[in-house]
């Protein structure tokens, strides 16, 4: 499982790069690894991304007001398709 979060942080470390977000390279084995594992980066790296498009999305409503219902009315359906997609004890019983 190792080689599959290494595989994700480093997906998920360019597309912050391709956000204009930089990210320090500290992954296991890097020049200033920071002790933390692929999973722990991968669980940083989606938070980033996540206040990025929170930070987007609130801003994008430019005086319009339907911009922030908009946003929530498709991000309700994208998490619901996401967690159909998934299939672990977390997703089945979350209520988010």
């Amino acid at each position: 499982m190792t080689k599959a979060w290494e595989d994700y942080a480093l997906h998920l470390r360019e597309v912050l790069r391709q956000c204009a977000i930089d990210t320090p390279v500290c992954l296991p084995g890097e020049v200033r690894d920071c002790g933390n594992d692929y999973a722990h980066h991968c669980v940083g790296y989606l938070a980033m991304l996540r206040a990025r498009a929170e930070d987007g999305l609130w801003h994008i409503d430019h005086g319009q007001g339907d911009g922030r219902a908009m946003a929530e009315h498709i991000y309700g359906r994208w998490r619901a398709e996401l967690a159909g997609q998934r299939d672990c004890e977390q997703c089945r019983t979350s209520t988010r």
